[in-house]
């Protein structure tokens, strides 16, 4: 063992001990909301079930019918035989998200279908290197077939930009590999922008890891990267099921029909492994038609006030937030790994259960608590997080270990050492 990964081991073992990291909830049954953890009552605000769907009444008898019907599981590679029912939850996806759909049983997955068949051998890949791990994963499967692959600074569009010059002189296709909101701090690609790339270079192409931006935002649900740009004819995006969506799953969305039947022909995990479990895919045409409803938008709504809430209620607390995020995933600061298992410790031993995030998970300079908001959450709970932060933080003040003017500035900076975390 190297001593980078012996140092992250430690410290994740630490974590363990702790409670903070690897915990167990011991409910006699889960709302949403709440986990039994060390014989306490603990609010969950960790929960990337955003809408709350995960406990529709609706989609939880759609998924029993289906186990009644097909059992727990249909065991043959789809290459074979499928179920209709497998047919009809494409379809229904599709309706929702008006493109052509494939499913398969999570995004890693997705990511590692998709990739090899749509990324040519004489293309380029550029790395956000905030990217999430699932697509770091399917793209260094690829690095070992040579495949040219480098990574570039979080969001950083004027390197970008130039870097596209540079490699379209070599290779046939320059693809950028970016999350739509960022799984830990929150923040949402800039669409817009890289939509004016791919309109002006012509061998530009944008691949998006939406996982986190699935269902809480844009019409019918359709995410944080739909509701910023049109979908292009140079855009592929993988989605997940298992956050917002509330079902379990990923999802891959395409600009034409060939390109997913390509996919579905020959993406190793659509032909070499099992379908998803029929109530999965119950639970998801349920859950499709549910964000079609007119009154889902309410729904949305209702964790959007939950959002500018917290955002504000943070700000007036001088509490060090990673940025400005319209998002329900909000990163606070706490300058060094020290201080963000202290938090979380003293927050688990309040009553609240947050992430705290570490590197390799994060860059050194920028360690924390990581809090997600779903429709369980409410005013009050985050009233009472962020006061109890805020108290631990003066604590940490007075002992001298925080100094929240400067993790504020790390947040900010644009440094090259940033890339140590790809």
């Amino acid at each position: 063992m190297t001593k980078e990964l012996e140092l992250i081991n430690s410290t994740f073992e630490y974590g363990r001990s702790l409670g903070i990291v690897r915990a167990v909830a011991k409910n006699d049954d889960y709302d949403g909301r709440s986990l039994m953890l060390s014989g306490k009552e603990t609010v969950f605000f960790g929960n990337c079930s955003y809408m709350g769907l995960d406990q529709n009444e609706e989609i939880k008898e759609a998924a029993k019918n289906a186990i009644d019907k097909y059992g727990m599981y249909f065991s043959s590679s789809r290459t074979f035989v499928g179920l209709e029912l497998f047919e009809q939850m494409e379809e229904k996806l599709e309706e929702m998200f008006e493109k052509p759909v494939n499913v398969t049983t999570s995004t890693t997955f997705a990511h590692i279908s998709n990739l090899p068949i749509l990324v040519g051998r004489n293309d380029a890949i550029i790395l956000d290197n905030y990217v999430h791990s699932s697509m770091q994963t399917a793209v260094n499967m690829m690095r070992n077939n040579g495949d040219h692959i480098e990574i570039l600074r979080h969001s950083r569009l004027d390197l970008l930009e130039e870097r596209i010059k540079i490699l379209s002189a070599k290779y046939d296709n320059v693809w950028y590999m970016i999350d739509g909101i960022y799984s830990m701090m929150g923040d949402g690609a800039p669409m817009k922008e890289l939509e004016f790339l791919m309109n002006k270079y012509e061998q530009f192409y944008v691949y998006a890891d939406d996982a986190h931006g699935t269902s809480w935002t844009g019409k019918k649900g359709i995410g944080y990267v739909l509701n910023e740009i049109p979908f292009h004819e140079k855009l592929f995006i993988g989605m997940s099921m298992s956050k917002g969506f509330g079902t379990g799953g990923g999802l891959m969305v395409y600009p034409d029909k060939a390109s997913k039947e390509l996919v579905k022909n020959l993406g190793k995990t659509m032909i070499f492994s099992g379908p998803p479990h029929p109530a999965a895919a119950a639970a998801a045409i349920k859950s499709a038609e549910i964000h079609m409803r007119p009154e889902f938008a309410d729904l949305q709504l209702d964790l959007k006030r939950k959002i500018e809430y917290f955002w504000k209620k943070a700000n007036q607390l001088n509490l060090p937030l990673s940025g400005n995020h319209a998002t329900p995933i909000f990163f606070i600061g706490s300058g060094s790994t020290e201080n963000t298992a202290f938090t979380a410790k003293a927050l688990l031993d309040s009553g609240f259960f947050v992430s705290p995030c570490t590197f390799p998970s994060v860059p050194k300079n920028k360690t924390g608590i990581r809090i997600t908001l779903s429709r369980y959450i409410t005013l009050s709970d985050i009233d009472n997080l962020l006061q109890m932060i805020n108290h631990i933080y003066m604590q940490l003040e007075k002992m001298g270990k925080m100094d929240r003017e400067l993790v504020k500035r790390r947040f900010t900076e644009k440094s090259s050492k940033e890339l140590i975390l790809s």
